[in-house]
């Protein structure tokens, strides 16, 4: 190490070297933070020494060499240059001195004629020849040696000695008691090593650098390094070597522990423990004192500011040398301060966590330490934080010996797993339903066993829990009377087979008082069951919108997100849905609970898919199946899985979409709703394929279900609306129309998709000259906010073939570039494919664009296609407003339409051009 900023030191060190040589002996105590540089510059001198007059002779304190009796003075002796008879006569001190000191009790004391003895062979030795004598690392000398120096020290009045000792200065009472005792002597000195200055930091490194680096750098070190010459070189070493505070900066706080003093390294691990300087006298064992005098030899070492560690790849360090054993008992205790002094139970728990369950756990049979864990559990998934719920409860659960206690904490162990993955806890049910079996479980916690019962597809076990419940009559309390209104309305939309469970009494009526959380879950699964036995209902779609609006990140509940936003997608209102969708799922991906993000991920591609946006439902499916594995999802797993076969469909993807439905399924989805979600997809897949006995098979077993359990509604599944499209494939046009015929008369109010989706089918099944009018109708109730662009696309496609059919290949035309239009915006390639084959045999179309309107007549009704009034159309063209009702009239008889609302299906996606077009002009 480079001597940098050590001037008045060596300046002090040469004049004391001088006044020892002259006969006025001199003691020096140099002192500084641990590895601030004070061995360099004592090594450093005693090259110099020879050149002043000065005999160089040097000893080193051992930590691992305290042991050893008079270690430190036999260096200094076999240094020496003695003659035979004197060393002899040295050595000889020395083992008597060892024998001596050997007493009864572990007492160490070295005989007076020892200590006598050894300080004059050194003091006649320095009448020959001026001693420079250096001890480093003084407080690490044994007690003999010290001993043996302080008398010597005390002696130096008229020798010719320049005796140097380097001390770190902190926590080590012997050398304290040294450096003390050598200061009140008028022949001693001190001299001080401070760190480097920002300065002194430049000029180091520039000694290994030989070049310059940017001023930010050697700001960045110094404030790394507190001035740490060991530091210091650390870093630029790592820097040398292509990083930044690596291995090298690691072992050089290592190396600056292992030179200072214990105490420093116990109150730096309370401090990794602790995290604040505050109470870690009471953590690590010290005297106020001596913790603020380590902690200050740590700020002044360059390992720690008042705020922390100076670099993060310190601390890991510290943390990286203390064995685990040690640290687990450090935060044990820390637990047990934190618990005294009343701080929160999730400090409490941190630490308990943290020193997990050692052997003998001592400090988790302490009867505050269950309860804490609890606490801090219910505070973790109030703030989102389900994974630290899931530890606390983990911990509890393994210390718990009361077994009704530990089915009460499993149970909300379940709940905690959940918000992460459901997969987790399944291999806990069968505990808890022995649990319930013997009595050890009731309430809220055996509802949260029965729903887990159920989306695993244990339906037998889920039943045994529910009536055992009913018949127990448990369902008395408010909060299990909400819990089983919340039950029965989720049974009655997703397992509808099992409602009959509870009973026909059980969970009805309103509980007298719940809590407002409570509230918002019972009023988005009510209002998504009214929504599926009754319909688009007003009343539901209101209560929705009004859960969404009132539920706040701190309550995310994802069973009342989820029930509020499907109630919404289900009675059409899906651009809505998307909205709310987008805005919980951004909180929820920032709370990190991954099946709270899957299970949104999947309602919002059910929401896009019903808005025909195919790409985004593809992602947002993917996207739940990569948080959550499928085998995680238990029976709700039709939910994605549905949603991709039906998107990959759509788009043209048949491999794709058959990998899907190669996936293994739960045998009991088929008993829910995401079983008739999977039926419909793979009929629709069926349908695309050509496999229409199959699709057909589907959508009757689907239908069936849903007639059965009655929700059947064409906002959920228009399967009325996809057997009649299998009709029609089939040859059976008056089959297709009595479904479809069906499905109006019994659903007088459907969303728009669903309505435009059932008059496109219709037309199909229609005679030709009647195809257009009813497909044109579909095509306006398709392309409304909550209409479906995907079926917009078919609509027009269909549109198209109905024009050609009748031999208007103009009007095809049109059609047909709107068709190719939405589309390619939803990447329904297998649509986009159909069309090109169709397009190259049609019949060509005049270069006029395909409708006969002339260039005057095209401004026009572009202008009027977007909602431009005459008067607006007249004074932009510049015409009359006679002139522009004379261009419209000329443009309907053309187009053969009655109306304004009819030009911009029939325009194409060429309108807003014709409008730019026709301002600009």
């Amino acid at each position: 190490m480079e001597l940098v900023e050590r001037e008045a030191p060596l300046a002090r060190l040469t004049t004391l070297a001088e006044q020892a040589r002259d006969g006025h002996g001199r003691a020096v105590l140099v002192s500084g933070p641990v590895a601030a540089g004070k061995s360099v510059l004592v090594h450093h001198f005693a090259d110099r020494a020879p050149g002043l007059g000065l005999l160089p002779l040097s000893a080193l304190g051992s930590r691992d060499e305290r042991h050893l009796t008079l270690g430190v003075m036999r260096q200094l002796v076999d240094d020496a240059p003695l003659d035979p008879e004197n060393r002899a006569r040295a050595v000889a001190l020395i083992e008597d001195g060892v024998r001596g000191a050997r007493r009864p009790g572990g007492e160490e004391r070295v005989d007076d004629t020892v200590v006598h003895g050894l300080s004059t062979v050194l003091l006649d030795l320095a009448e020959r020849h001026p001693l420079y004598l250096a001890v480093d690392d003084v407080e690490q000398a044994d007690p003999a040696s010290l001993t043996c120096l302080a008398y010597l020290a005390r002696r130096l009045n008229s020798a010719r000695v320049l005796a140097v000792f380097t001390h770190n200065g902190h926590g080590c009472d012997t050398a304290f008691r040294f450096g003390a005792d050598l200061l009140r002597q008028p022949t001693c000195h001190r001299v001080e090593v401070t760190p480097l200055s920002p300065a002194g930091v430049r000029k180091l490194t520039a000694l290994h650098l030989g070049g310059s680096v940017a001023d930010a750098r050697y700001a960045d070190w110094h404030a790394h390094s507190g001035g740490n010459p060991l530091l210091v070189e650390a870093l630029v070493r790592d820097y040398l070597g292509g990083g930044e505070a690596g291995p090298r900066y690691r072992e050089a706080v290592l190396s600056s522990l292992r030179r200072g003093c214990p105490d420093m390294i116990h109150v730096l691990a309370g401090y990794v423990v602790l995290g604040e300087l505050d109470h870690l006298d009471g953590l690590v064992d010290l005297s106020p004192a001596r913790t603020t005098e380590a902690v200050h030899a740590l700020i002044a070492g360059g390992l720690l500011t008042m705020d922390g560690f100076r670099h993060p790849a310190a601390r890991d360090a510290v943390v990286g040398a203390i064995e685990a054993g040690e640290l687990a008992r450090l935060h044990a205790r820390a637990a047990v301060l934190a618990h005294e002094r009343g701080a929160g139970t999730t400090v409490i728990a941190d630490h308990l966590l943290r020193a997990g369950a050692p052997a003998d756990g001592s400090v988790l049979q302490e009867p505050w330490a269950l309860p804490t864990l609890e606490d801090a559990a219910a505070h973790a998934v109030r703030d989102g934080a389900a994974g630290r719920a899931v530890d606390c409860l983990r911990l509890a659960r393994l210390v718990c010996v009361d077994p009704r206690r530990r089915a009460r904490i499993t149970a909300a162990l379940v709940r905690a797993e959940w918000c992460i993955n459901p997969g987790v806890s399944s291999g806990r049910l069968g505990e808890l339903v022995e649990a319930m079996r013997e009595g050890g479980l009731r309430g809220a916690d055996a509802l949260t066993l029965a729903r887990a019962l159920l989306w695993h597809g244990r339906f037998d076990q889920a039943q045994e829990v529910l009536g055992h419940l009913a018949a127990a009559g448990q369902a008395t309390d408010p909060e299990t009377a909400t819990e089983l209104q919340i039950t029965r309305r989720r049974l009655r939309h997703s397992y509808p087979s099992f409602l009959a469970a509870l009973g026909p009494r059980s969970g009805t009526g309103r509980p007298p008082t719940h809590s407002v959380s409570a509230d918002r879950r019972l009023r988005a699964v009510s209002a998504l069951a009214a929504v599926l036995g009754e319909g688009p209902h007003p009343e539901a779609v209101s209560m929705a919108q009004r859960v969404l609006h009132g539920t706040r990140p701190d309550e995310l509940s994802t069973e009342t997100v989820e029930s509020a936003l499907l109630a919404l997608a289900y009675s059409g209102r899906a651009e809505r849905a998307t909205a709310w969708c987008d805005l919980f799922l951004d909180q929820v991906r920032a709370r990190h609970t991954p099946s709270r993000q899957a299970r949104l991920s999947a309602v919002r591609a059910e929401i896009a898919l019903r808005r025909g946006d195919l790409s985004d439902a593809r992602r947002y499916a993917g996207e739940a199946l990569a948080v959550l594995p499928a085998i995680s999802w238990g029976v709700t797993v039709g939910a994605p899985l549905s949603t991709l076969i039906l998107a990959t469909t759509a788009m043209g993807r048949y491999d794709e979409a058959q990998t899907y439905l190669d996936h293994r399924v739960p045998e009991a989805m088929f008993d829910t709703r995401y079983g008739m979600h999977y039926h419909y997809a793979r009929a629709r897949f069926g349908l695309a394929t050509g496999h229409l006995e199959m699709a057909l098979e589907d959508l009757r077993r689907c239908g069936a279900k849903l007639c059965q359990w009655g929700i059947d509604t064409p906002g959920l599944i228009p399967w009325r609306t996809d057997v009649a499209e299998v009709y029609l494939g089939l040859g059976r046009p008056d089959d297709a129309k009595r479904m479809l015929e069906e499905q109006s008369a019994k659903f007088t109010v459907m969303p728009n998709r669903v309505r435009g989706t059932a008059i496109r089918v219709l037309a199909g099944a229609g005679a030709p000259a009647r195809r257009p009018a009813l497909l044109r109708q579909a095509a306006e109730l398709l392309q409304s906010d909550d209409g479906d662009r995907y079926e917009l696309a078919l609509a027009f496609a269909d549109l198209a073939r109905a024009y050609r059919t009748l031999g208007e290949f103009r009007r095809a035309a049109a059609a047909e570039r709107r068709a190719v239009s939405v589309a390619a915006d939803c990447q329904a390639e297998a649509l986009l494919r159909g069309l090109a084959v169709e397009s190259a045999t049609a019949a060509p179309t005049p270069a006029d664009g395909g409708d006969g309107l002339t260039e005057a007549e095209r401004r026009v009704a572009a202008m009027a296609a977007v909602g431009c009034s005459n008067r607006e159309i007249a004074e932009d063209l510049h015409v009359t407003v006679s002139t522009v009702e004379q261009h419209l009239t000329r443009t309907y008889r053309k187009l053969r339409i009655s109306r304004r609302a009819e030009l911009p299906s029939l325009l194409g996606g060429s309108a807003t051009v014709d409008l730019t077009d026709a301002r600009r002009r």
